[in-house]
Protein backbone atom coordinates (compact mmCIF):
# COMPACT_ATOMS: atom_id res chain seq x y z
CA UNK A 1 0.00 0.00 0.00
CA UNK A 2 1.18 3.53 -0.58
CA UNK A 3 1.38 5.86 2.63
CA UNK A 4 -2.53 6.96 0.96
CA UNK A 5 -3.79 4.09 0.48
CA UNK A 6 -2.56 3.03 4.48
CA UNK A 7 -3.75 6.06 5.85
CA UNK A 8 -6.99 5.80 4.22
CA UNK A 9 -7.35 2.33 6.11
CA UNK A 10 -5.94 3.66 9.18
CA UNK A 11 -8.07 6.42 9.90
CA UNK A 12 -11.52 4.00 8.67
CA UNK A 13 -10.82 0.99 10.99
CA UNK A 14 -9.55 3.39 13.90
CA UNK A 15 -12.87 5.22 13.65
CA UNK A 16 -14.61 1.78 13.60
CA UNK A 17 -12.26 0.10 16.45
CA UNK A 18 -14.96 0.07 18.84
CA UNK A 19 -17.93 -1.43 16.77
CA UNK A 20 -15.75 -4.02 14.66
CA UNK A 21 -14.34 -5.40 18.66
CA UNK A 22 -18.30 -6.11 19.35
CA UNK A 23 -19.39 -6.93 16.31
CA UNK A 24 -20.70 -10.77 16.48
CA UNK A 25 -20.45 -11.19 12.43
CA UNK A 26 -16.64 -10.26 12.05
CA UNK A 27 -16.26 -12.08 15.52
CA UNK A 28 -18.64 -15.42 15.61
CA UNK A 29 -19.19 -15.20 11.57
CA UNK A 30 -19.74 -18.27 9.17
CA UNK A 31 -16.23 -17.71 7.58
CA UNK A 32 -14.03 -18.49 10.53
CA UNK A 33 -14.86 -22.12 11.04
CA UNK A 34 -14.41 -22.84 7.32
CA UNK A 35 -10.95 -21.09 7.18
CA UNK A 36 -9.81 -23.06 10.54
CA UNK A 37 -10.99 -26.41 8.96
CA UNK A 38 -9.03 -25.28 5.60
CA UNK A 39 -6.00 -24.24 8.00
CA UNK A 40 -6.02 -27.12 9.75
CA UNK A 41 -3.87 -25.44 12.32
CA UNK A 42 -1.40 -27.89 14.56
CA UNK A 43 0.69 -27.23 17.77
CA UNK A 44 3.85 -27.11 15.31
CA UNK A 45 2.61 -23.98 13.30
CA UNK A 46 3.83 -20.62 13.66
CA UNK A 47 1.26 -18.65 11.95
CA UNK A 48 0.59 -15.16 10.98
CA UNK A 49 -2.97 -13.57 10.75
CA UNK A 50 -2.79 -10.27 8.26
CA UNK A 51 -5.44 -7.45 8.51
CA UNK A 52 -6.03 -9.01 12.12
CA UNK A 53 -8.19 -6.12 12.92
CA UNK A 54 -9.52 -6.87 16.36
CA UNK A 55 -8.11 -10.31 16.49
CA UNK A 56 -11.30 -12.80 16.00
CA UNK A 57 -9.21 -14.83 13.47
CA UNK A 58 -5.49 -14.73 15.20
CA UNK A 59 -7.16 -15.73 18.78
CA UNK A 60 -9.22 -18.31 17.42
CA UNK A 61 -5.88 -19.96 15.66
CA UNK A 62 -3.85 -18.92 19.36
CA UNK A 63 -5.80 -21.95 20.94
CA UNK A 64 -4.67 -24.30 18.24
CA UNK A 65 -1.12 -23.36 17.38
CA UNK A 66 2.33 -22.68 18.98
CA UNK A 67 2.66 -19.01 18.58
CA UNK A 68 0.54 -16.58 16.35
CA UNK A 69 1.27 -12.57 14.99
CA UNK A 70 -1.53 -10.10 13.78
CA UNK A 71 -0.89 -7.83 11.77
CA UNK A 72 -2.72 -4.69 11.12
CA UNK A 73 -2.08 -0.69 10.22
CA UNK A 74 -4.86 0.34 12.41
CA UNK A 75 -2.99 0.73 15.62
CA UNK A 76 -6.99 0.92 17.38
CA UNK A 77 -8.28 -2.44 16.24
CA UNK A 78 -4.84 -3.82 17.49
CA UNK A 79 -5.44 -2.70 21.03
CA UNK A 80 -8.62 -4.08 21.29
CA UNK A 81 -6.71 -7.32 20.22
CA UNK A 82 -4.20 -7.14 22.69
CA UNK A 83 -6.99 -6.50 25.50
CA UNK A 84 -8.92 -9.60 24.65
CA UNK A 85 -5.42 -11.76 24.56
CA UNK A 86 -4.69 -10.05 28.00
CA UNK A 87 -8.45 -11.25 28.80
CA UNK A 88 -8.42 -14.85 27.65
CA UNK A 89 -4.93 -15.39 28.85
CA UNK A 90 -3.68 -15.54 24.93
CA UNK A 91 -0.02 -15.73 26.07
CA UNK A 92 1.41 -17.19 22.66
CA UNK A 93 0.19 -13.89 20.79
CA UNK A 94 1.75 -11.19 19.29
CA UNK A 95 0.30 -8.22 17.71
CA UNK A 96 2.48 -5.86 15.57
CA UNK A 97 1.34 -2.97 13.45
CA UNK A 98 2.32 -2.83 9.38
CA UNK A 99 0.87 -3.42 5.88
CA UNK A 100 -0.06 -6.58 3.95
CA UNK A 101 1.86 -5.48 1.45
CA UNK A 102 5.70 -4.89 2.73
CA UNK A 103 5.24 -7.14 5.84
CA UNK A 104 8.39 -6.21 9.49
CA UNK A 105 8.68 -10.07 9.09
CA UNK A 106 11.96 -12.44 7.44
CA UNK A 107 11.25 -14.76 4.79
CA UNK A 108 10.41 -18.08 5.78
CA UNK A 109 9.13 -17.24 8.93
CA UNK A 110 5.64 -19.01 9.22
CA UNK A 111 3.89 -22.09 8.26
CA UNK A 112 0.48 -20.72 8.22
CA UNK A 113 -0.85 -17.47 7.09
CA UNK A 114 -4.58 -16.08 7.14
CA UNK A 115 -6.31 -13.26 6.06
CA UNK A 116 -10.10 -13.06 6.88
CA UNK A 117 -12.70 -10.42 5.37
CA UNK A 118 -9.93 -7.67 4.68
CA UNK A 119 -7.88 -8.68 0.97
CA UNK A 120 -10.46 -6.50 -0.34
CA UNK A 121 -8.86 -3.14 0.79
CA UNK A 122 -5.12 -4.78 -0.58
CA UNK A 123 -4.88 -2.13 -3.61
CA UNK A 124 -1.77 -4.69 -4.15
CA UNK A 125 -2.97 -7.91 -4.76
CA UNK A 126 -0.16 -9.62 -6.15
CA UNK A 127 2.38 -7.51 -3.67
CA UNK A 128 0.29 -8.98 -0.81
CA UNK A 129 0.71 -12.79 -1.89
CA UNK A 130 4.00 -12.26 -2.92
CA UNK A 131 4.72 -11.24 0.42
CA UNK A 132 2.46 -13.87 1.76
CA UNK A 133 4.77 -16.72 -0.24
CA UNK A 134 7.66 -14.99 1.24
CA UNK A 135 7.02 -15.38 5.18
CA UNK A 136 6.12 -19.16 4.33
CA UNK A 137 8.19 -21.61 4.81
CA UNK A 138 7.75 -24.75 1.86
CA UNK A 139 5.02 -26.50 2.72
CA UNK A 140 3.19 -23.59 4.48
CA UNK A 141 -0.43 -22.57 3.50
CA UNK A 142 -1.80 -19.61 2.82
CA UNK A 143 -5.86 -19.29 3.87
CA UNK A 144 -7.98 -16.58 2.69
CA UNK A 145 -12.04 -15.48 3.03
CA UNK A 146 -12.87 -12.68 1.64
CA UNK A 147 -15.84 -10.83 -0.13
CA UNK A 148 -16.12 -12.16 -3.67
CA UNK A 149 -17.68 -10.25 -7.26
CA UNK A 150 -20.44 -12.43 -8.34
CA UNK A 151 -21.07 -10.61 -10.84
CA UNK A 152 -18.01 -9.87 -13.12
CA UNK A 153 -20.49 -7.53 -15.69
CA UNK A 154 -21.50 -5.57 -12.41
CA UNK A 155 -17.87 -5.75 -10.43
CA UNK A 156 -17.83 -1.44 -10.85
CA UNK A 157 -20.94 -1.09 -9.39
CA UNK A 158 -19.99 -3.53 -6.98
CA UNK A 159 -17.06 -1.64 -6.06
CA UNK A 160 -18.90 1.97 -6.06
CA UNK A 161 -21.55 0.32 -4.14
CA UNK A 162 -19.16 -0.51 -1.36
CA UNK A 163 -16.29 2.15 -1.60
CA UNK A 164 -19.62 5.01 -1.01
CA UNK A 165 -19.85 2.92 1.95
CA UNK A 166 -16.74 2.21 3.22
CA UNK A 167 -13.96 4.83 1.78
CA UNK A 168 -11.13 2.54 2.02
CA UNK A 169 -12.63 -0.50 0.16
CA UNK A 170 -10.65 -1.16 -3.29
CA UNK A 171 -12.08 -4.13 -4.62
CA UNK A 172 -13.85 -7.17 -4.65
CA UNK A 173 -12.55 -9.93 -6.79
CA UNK A 174 -13.55 -12.89 -8.83
CA UNK A 175 -12.51 -15.99 -7.91
CA UNK A 176 -10.66 -16.73 -11.19
CA UNK A 177 -9.27 -13.30 -10.42
CA UNK A 178 -7.75 -14.68 -6.97
CA UNK A 179 -6.81 -18.37 -8.62
CA UNK A 180 -4.77 -16.33 -11.55
CA UNK A 181 -2.79 -14.07 -8.74
CA UNK A 182 -2.50 -16.64 -6.64
CA UNK A 183 -1.12 -19.38 -9.54
CA UNK A 184 1.45 -16.43 -10.50
CA UNK A 185 2.82 -15.86 -6.65
CA UNK A 186 3.58 -19.57 -7.16
CA UNK A 187 0.52 -21.14 -4.84
CA UNK A 188 -1.05 -24.44 -5.43
CA UNK A 189 -5.10 -24.44 -4.99
CA UNK A 190 -5.80 -26.76 -2.39
CA UNK A 191 -9.44 -26.63 -2.56
CA UNK A 192 -12.12 -23.37 -1.89
CA UNK A 193 -15.79 -22.83 -0.83
CA UNK A 194 -18.66 -19.70 -0.72
CA UNK A 195 -19.93 -18.95 2.20
CA UNK A 196 -23.06 -16.50 1.78
CA UNK A 197 -23.45 -13.80 4.56
CA UNK A 198 -27.08 -12.27 4.45
CA UNK A 199 -26.11 -8.22 5.90
CA UNK A 200 -29.23 -6.18 7.07
CA UNK A 201 -29.03 -3.04 4.81
CA UNK A 202 -28.98 -0.59 8.86
CA UNK A 203 -26.38 -2.74 10.77
CA UNK A 204 -24.23 -2.93 7.52
CA UNK A 205 -24.45 0.70 6.59
CA UNK A 206 -24.10 1.42 10.59
CA UNK A 207 -21.02 -0.84 10.79
CA UNK A 208 -19.11 1.76 8.30
CA UNK A 209 -20.05 4.86 9.77
CA UNK A 210 -21.75 5.66 7.65
CA UNK A 211 -23.89 9.87 7.60
CA UNK A 212 -27.91 9.86 6.78
CA UNK A 213 -26.30 11.40 3.56
CA UNK A 214 -24.67 8.40 2.68
CA UNK A 215 -27.36 6.24 3.68
CA UNK A 216 -29.65 7.94 1.17
CA UNK A 217 -26.21 7.46 -1.66
CA UNK A 218 -26.57 3.90 -1.15
CA UNK A 219 -30.14 3.50 -1.31
CA UNK A 220 -30.28 5.47 -4.66
CA UNK A 221 -27.57 3.36 -6.53
CA UNK A 222 -29.00 0.34 -5.30
CA UNK A 223 -32.10 1.52 -6.81
CA UNK A 224 -30.97 2.44 -10.58
CA UNK A 225 -30.08 -1.59 -10.77
CA UNK A 226 -32.94 -3.70 -12.27
CA UNK A 227 -34.81 -5.99 -10.61
CA UNK A 228 -32.84 -9.20 -12.44
CA UNK A 229 -29.53 -6.88 -11.61
CA UNK A 230 -30.40 -6.61 -7.87
CA UNK A 231 -30.91 -10.03 -7.27
CA UNK A 232 -27.32 -10.98 -9.26
CA UNK A 233 -25.41 -9.11 -6.68
CA UNK A 234 -27.55 -9.63 -3.86
CA UNK A 235 -29.69 -6.97 -3.25
CA UNK A 236 -32.88 -7.60 -1.08
CA UNK A 237 -36.04 -5.42 -1.29
CA UNK A 238 -39.05 -5.09 0.10
CA UNK A 239 -42.46 -4.89 -1.52
CA UNK A 240 -42.13 -0.98 -1.65
CA UNK A 241 -38.84 -1.40 -3.38
CA UNK A 242 -36.77 -0.09 -0.14
CA UNK A 243 -33.42 -2.11 0.18
CA UNK A 244 -33.37 -4.19 3.35
CA UNK A 245 -30.12 -6.26 3.18
CA UNK A 246 -27.42 -8.13 0.53
CA UNK A 247 -26.23 -11.63 0.41
CA UNK A 248 -22.44 -11.25 0.70
CA UNK A 249 -20.67 -14.14 -1.15
CA UNK A 250 -17.68 -14.85 0.98
CA UNK A 251 -14.77 -16.82 -0.43
CA UNK A 252 -12.75 -19.10 1.79
CA UNK A 253 -9.64 -21.13 -0.55
CA UNK A 254 -6.28 -22.05 0.77
CA UNK A 255 -3.23 -21.92 -1.27
CA UNK A 256 -0.58 -24.39 -0.45
CA UNK A 257 3.52 -23.51 -0.66
CA UNK A 258 5.08 -26.25 -2.16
Amino acid sequence: MTSHDLSSSERQFNAQADRYASSEVHRFGASLPVLIEYAAPTRQDVALDVATGTGNTALSLAMQVAHVTGLDVAGKMLAHAQQRANEEGRLNTLFVRGSAEAMPFPEEAFTLVTARHAPHHFRDLARFLAEAFRVLKPGGRLVIADQISPAPDLKLWIDTYQQTRDPSHFTQRTVAEWRELAQAAGFTWAGETLVPYRLEFDWWAGQAGCTPDTVRQLREQAAHLTPAQQQEVGLEVDEQGQLTAHIEQMMVARWDKR
